[in-house]
C-alpha cells in the first residue's frame, strides 16, 4: 500500500497546486484529529502511528472503539458518502502519528486524468469494509470470544514478533481500558478474562505490554 501511495503522491506533485491541496501533518498521543468538517472534504493517508475511532454512546455515557487506524490506512472515505454519520472522534494512541491530508476533489480530479492509479482508492475502500465486517462479527460473540478475537486482530495488525521467546508483543497503549472499549465490555470483566487467558497460556502476562504465545495464534 505504501508503494501505491508513493506512486500517487509522486504523480500529484507534478501539478502546481500540490502544496495548496496536500499537507503533511504530525500529531502526538491523545490528540483528537480529523474533525467532521475536514472529513467531509478530505482524504487522509496514515504514514506512521496508530489511532482509534471511538463511537460515542450517550446512553451508557462511554465511548467504544469501533476500529483502529493503522499505518497505510486511508481515512475520509465517507467524504464520498451521503449516509448519516454517527457521532465519533479519532484519537491518537501512539506517541506520534504522521499523515497526509489531501483535498478529495483535487485527488479525484487528478486521478481521473491518470486512472491506472485508481486501484489505490479501491483497495483502501475494500480494506475499510473488510475490517468493519470483521468487527461486526466480533460484536456478536460472547465477551470471552470477543477478547480472543480482539487480541488475535491486534497481534496481526500491530504486534511485534519476539522470535527468541516465540511471542507476539502488543504496543504499550493497548491496556485494559482500551480492550474494554474495543470489546464493548467493562474493565473489571476484561481483567477477569485476561486472568483466564493467562491460565490457558494463550496470554503470557496480564499487564501491558501484553505478550501472546505465537503458537496460539492463527496468523
Amino acid at each position: 500500500m505504501m508503494e501505491k501511495f508513493n506512486t500517487v503522491l509522486s504523480y500529484l506533485k507534478e501539478f502546481p497546486d500540490y502544496y495548496k491541496y496536500v499537507t503533511k501533518k504530525t500529531y502526538t498521543m491523545n490528540e483528537k484529529i480529523i474533525f467532521e468538517q475536514e472529513k467531509a472534504k478530505h482524504i487522509f493517508f496514515v504514514v506512521e502511528g496508530y489511532a482509534a475511532v471511538e463511537l460515542e454512546d450517550n446512553l451508557r455515557k462511554t465511548n467504544y472503539i469501533s476500529i483502529f487506524v493503522l499505518p497505510n490506512n486511508v481515512l475520509g472515505i465517507d467524504a464520498f458518502s451521503s449516509f448519516p454519520k454517527k457521532k465519533h472522534s479519532i484519537t491518537v494512541m501512539s506517541e506520534q502519528m504522521v499523515l497526509y491530508k489531501i483535498e478529495a476533489d483535487f485527488l479525484l480530479n487528478i486521478l481521473a486524468i491518470k486512472p491506472d492509479v485508481n486501484d489505490f482508492l479501491l483497495t483502501s475502500i475494500a480494506d475499510v469494509f473488510a475490517r468493519h465486517y470483521a468487527l461486526l462479527g466480533m460484536i456478536a460473540k460472547t465477551p470471552k470470544e470477543r477478547i480472543y478475537m480482539a487480541l488475535e486482530n491486534l497481534a496481526a495488525e500491530m504486534g511485534t514478533e519476539d522470535e527468541e521467546r516465540n511471542e507476539i508483543v502488543l504496543p504499550n497503549f493497548i491496556n485494559q481500558s482500551v480492550l474494554a472499549r474495543y470489546c464493548r465490555t467493562t474493565q473489571p470483566n476484561i481483567s477477569n478474562l485476561l486472568t483466564e487467558l493467562v491460565d490457558e497460556e494463550f496470554l503470557i502476562n496480564k499487564k501491558s505490554p501484553y505478550r501472546i504465545d505465537k503458537d496460539s495464534l492463527d496468523i
